[in-house]
């Protein structure tokens, strides 16, 4: 199989056609024709990613989010993303990214998020994202310690009263500021997601919902292994990658 073999494969499981207008998934850096040998898995596709995958045998590195994502004016090795596409082409690993279509997909991040804190009859939150019900329902508190153990979060943040008693959550994976009004208005309790300014909080907390942030590549590491998974369909040997764009998060 060649790469153009793969993307095909991956546009099974989670159709391009899904991806949003502004983002760029597919195929960043590389050659359509190149065999595929053995493929990488990681979240970021970050320099140690790319030299991670050729230590390990892979000419291949899927990874969420997209290495090139704005207008790029230069390449150069004083930055993080120039040394990654230096690093790919020198070592031959082709780059693809799965966005917004492994987001979107049914079985992709936002329904793997939700099955995982176990939301009873769920639906899409829209384009992005995912509600249901919460069963038997339960204090914001002892809910958000069950997210945070379901996804092995470092922590979560909890805006409103933790002695609240909620019955329908909603989720956005990454970063899903925009979407808390339709999380208001199907009725959620509470709405978990990351990147959230201090107006929005405000504003949500205001108008009666509870928001729960998590860091952005926490929640979204969750869905690497079913990524992964997915892959391994092609018939082709993958591995993930356990490394992060970001260090550790450090809370004094």
């Amino acid at each position: 199989m060649n790469v153009s073999g793969l993307l095909r494969h991956i546009d099974t499981f989670a159709p391009f056609e899904l991806a949003e207008e502004w983002d760029n998934s597919g195929l960043i850096v590389g050659d359509y024709s190149a065999e595929v040998k053995r493929i990488a898995v990681c979240l970021d596709a970050v320099s140690e990613a790319v030299i991670s995958a050729d230590e390990l045998g892979c000419n291949v590195l899927v990874a969420h989010h997209p290495l090139i994502f704005r207008a790029v004016k230069n390449i150069t090795l004083n930055t993080e993303q120039g040394l990654t596409i230096f690093e790919a082409v020198r070592r031959n690993i082709n780059i693809i990214a799965t966005h917004t279509n492994w987001d979107k997909t049914a079985g992709g991040v936002n329904d793997i998020l939700g099955a995982l804190i176990g939301l009873k009859h769920p639906e899409s939150l829209g384009d992005f994202g995912v509600y249901g019900a919460i069963i038997p329902k339960m204090k914001l508190k002892t809910f958000a310690e069950h997210v945070k153990s379901s996804w092995g979060l470092s922590h979560i943040d909890i805006y409103s009263g933790t002695n609240k008693q909620i019955s329908r959550a909603a989720l956005c994976g990454g970063s899903g500021a925009e979407f808390w009004r339709s999380a208001k208005r199907v009725g959620a309790d509470v709405y978990i997601t990351a990147d959230m300014k201090y107006h929005e909080i405000s504003d949500a907390v205001n108008e009666g919902l509870s928001i729960a942030l998590c860091d952005h590549g926490e929640m979204e590491r969750v869905s690497v292994s079913q990524l992964a998974s997915k892959l391994e369909g092609c018939g082709i040997e993958t591995v993930i990658l356990d490394v992060k764009a970001l260090p550790p998060i450090i809370r004094i």
